[in-house]
């Protein structure tokens, strides 16, 4: 993420893994561009998740449980191992719009997002910050945790009480994760001046890219 981040600034380190691996994949410089933001924004956004940090290690698996994917709970919303709770924000979040994204589609996502932050609010104090490092231990310190309460199996609901536990931290991280993008992004380019992309930058729609 800081090799993203200051090769999307102005100072591109050649030799990093993030410069090496994204030019490879490009034609151009501009088009590494494009894909730096989309991954830096993507990597922003699955640093706030905290079973993308933590790994459950047992005598069941001992190479670890691949951050709770592994770890099988009974089906809820379309949700059945923890990680996929945590990614719907603890069952909050199950319905995707259909894609390839459509302007309806898009539609309802805005509205679903728009739902989502009512009454949510974030002081500048804890997102006006791109230490990258600072997100990923916040995270790591909950996934120290967030197995307790839990028994392991297709038929074991997720608890009541884990829900009412989780559910407001896992909506905090998203709403932290928003708006300290929206900061980075401020940082990269200021306030009032955003990136200019073609449409040549991107793949088109329903293709497979590299971010796939």
């Amino acid at each position: 993420m800081p090799q993203l981040f200051n090769w999307l600034k102005g100072n591109p380190d050649k030799s990093s893994l993030a410069y090496t691996t994204v030019m490879k994949n490009v034609k151009s410089e501009d088009e590494g561009l494009s894909v730096a933001l989309r991954l830096l924004i993507h990597f922003q956004g699955d640093v706030h998740q905290p079973l993308h940090i933590g790994n459950r290690y047992t005598k069941e698996h001992t190479a670890g449980d691949r951050g709770g994917n592994d770890f099988i709970t009974k089906s809820h919303n379309k949700a059945k191992e923890l990680h996929a709770v945590w990614d719907s924000v603890v069952f909050q979040n199950h319905k995707n719009p259909k894609r390839p994204f459509s302007s309806d589609s898009m539609n309802i996502f805005a509205n679903q997002t728009n739902a989502f932050f009512q009454g949510i609010s974030v002081d500048a104090k804890d997102y006006e910050s791109v230490d990258f490092s600072k997100f990923r231990d916040e995270s790591a310190a909950i996934a120290q945790h967030v197995y307790e309460g839990l028994t392991e199996g297709k038929d074991q609901a997720v608890p009541q009480s884990y829900i009412d536990k989780y559910h407001p931290i896992a909506v905090q991280r998203v709403a932290l994760a928003a708006a300290r993008i929206a900061y980075m992004i401020e940082q990269i380019y200021g306030a009032a001046k955003a990136p200019v992309w073609t449409k040549e930058d991107f793949p088109p729609l329903g293709q497979p890219s590299f971010l796939q």
